[in-house]
């Protein structure tokens, strides 16, 4: 999202209390109707839905600045998903009224708003991709490199997380258990396509990890 595009509506948001939520804490859950819409200013939110059978499954992991749940917001569509901490955050929470009376005649926002709606969507039927049509190697790749593209920051190694995602993390967002994740982590780690340095990730070179993604053997 263009930030300086939508500066005026993070500006809108400072009328609010700032809430804050511990690591694990549902901001939202699903079939209930959202208190507000959010704007995320810190930390990490995990959008999920959970299966009849218990399986939980993370559809995208929010970063600031981010504003949820929108789909609800903008067309009035009933929430189904949950939204928990995945760190500790801070949000604002402004009534939807307010938000899209704000918004209404602020074309530039609007934009903006869709466009990020419009790139999560292209990257979710990505993920989908990969859930369906390839095995859970190829599918902890595919998580990888989304982690790396949306939270990692250049540096003179490669690319670095500031968060260590856990191997529960990568296996919701993969759908797979905890123990074929770590599998999968076990063997990528093994061909150095990504660190684990304390609290952070490191992808020394993306374009091997991409690559790997191509390629028809996960062997070790």
């Amino acid at each position: 999202m263009n930030i300086d595009k939508t500066k005026e509506f993070e500006i809108f948001y400072r009328q609010f209390s700032v809430r804050k939520y511990k690591k694990g804490e549902i901001l939202i859950r699903a079939d209930d109707d959202p208190q507000g819409i959010f704007c995320l200013t810190k930390g990490y939110v995990r959008q999920f839905s959970i299966s009849k059978t218990g399986i939980e499954l993370t559809l995208q992991i929010l970063k600031p600045i981010t504003y949820f749940p929108l789909i609800w917001a903008i067309n009035g569509a009933p929430n189904i998903y949950f939204y928990e901490a995945l760190t500790a955050v801070e949000v604002g929470r402004a009534p939807k009224e307010q938000v899209v009376s704000f918004i209404n005649d602020k074309p530039v926002i609007i934009l903006e708003l869709m466009s990020k709606l419009l790139g999560d969507y292209a990257e979710t039927l990505s993920r989908i991709e990969h859930l369906v049509f390839s095995d859970a190697y190829r599918r902890v790749i595919s998580v990888l490199l989304y982690i790396a593209k949306n939270f990692g920051v250049e540096s003179s190694k490669g690319i670095i997380v500031n968060h260590r995602f856990t191997q529960q993390d990568i296996a919701t967002l993969v759908g797979v258990t905890r123990e074929t994740a770590s599998i999968e982590i076990g063997k990528i780690e093994k061909k150095k396509l990504v660190k684990y340095i304390d609290h952070s990730m490191l992808f020394g070179n993306i374009k091997n990890l991409e690559f790997a993604l191509t390629t028809n053997s996960s062997n070790t």
